[in-house]
């Protein structure tokens, strides 16, 4: 007997007369076969994405590059670069406003895990001198930051990398720009 691999079964299944020795066979080589982790599928994001975009190798096979995302942004940190949805945090932040994902036909944007904070793929990281470290009574990025990432600890504050959406709005708000928007 030739030893046959999934497409077989798939296409199997796809015709519409199928024998019940080819669907069980294309049930079971399923169920036999070791599962593929996901983790080791998944793409990891190279540039900030908007915040409720499907994972990236997802992203790259829905986002068709109509751009609707783009003209819907009432920030416009959203560009197109390569035909997919860029987010640009120098110059501004996310709001999370979720226009993109309204204006999105594919879905690319439509991850809306209610488990699942919105994440662009940076975090905010603390990179220069915090005016809090000069004894000035700043909490301009704690009260900023819309998903309480960030505490004020003694002289300095603290970023929970856990918490943190990667929407800059914190770095948009530091009027000593120590707070600077990095891949994870």
């Amino acid at each position: 007997m030739s030893d046959r691999d999934e497409r077989y079964y798939a296409a199997q299944l796809n015709m519409q007369t199928c024998s019940r020795r080819g669907l069980f066979r294309g049930l079971w080589s399923g169920v036999s076969k070791p599962v593929k982790t996901q983790a080791g599928l998944a793409a990891k994001r190279t540039v900030p994405r908007p915040p409720t975009a499907v994972d990236e190798g997802l992203l790259t096979r829905l986002c068709d590059g109509c751009g609707k995302c783009e003209e819907a942004c009432p920030q416009r940190i959203i560009s197109m670069i390569e035909s997919q949805p860029t987010l640009s945090l120098d110059g501004g932040a996310c709001t999370e406003c979720g226009e993109c994902q309204r204006a999105c036909p594919t879905l690319a944007l439509a991850n809306t895990s209610p488990d699942k904070l919105p994440f662009t793929g940076a975090i905010a990281t603390l990179s220069g001198m915090c005016i809090r470290q000069m004894s000035a009574p700043c909490q301009s990025c704690t009260e900023a930051c819309p998903h309480q990432a960030i505490d004020t600890v003694n002289r300095s504050i603290a970023i929970n990398t856990d918490k943190c959406s990667g929407c800059a709005q914190c770095r948009v708000a530091c009027p000593a720009h120590a707070i600077q928007m990095v891949m994870q």
